[in-house]
């Protein structure tokens, strides 16, 4: 009988808060480069890549910004 080995990659989309307090001085694009790398940051902390074998693929989509005064 053959020993057949099967692997699986699956790429999935995830939403990440990434919530620095950003002031009126920060222009839009600085806002959205910092968001991006903050989320890519927290992403990679949080699951430790070399352990998981999670990765991220693909640039970050900036979906939101939201502001108060």
């Amino acid at each position: 009988m053959k020993n057949i080995h099967a692997k699986a990659k699956v790429q999935i989309t995830v939403e990440v808060d990434a919530g620095a307090p950003w002031g009126a001085e920060c222009t839009i694009e600085q806002l959205y480069k910092q968001a991006a790398d903050t989320a890519r940051s927290n992403l990679t902390n949080a699951f430790k890549p070399q352990v998981h074998g999670i990765r991220i693929v693909g640039e970050p989509k900036i979906i939101g910004i939201f502001t108060e005064e």
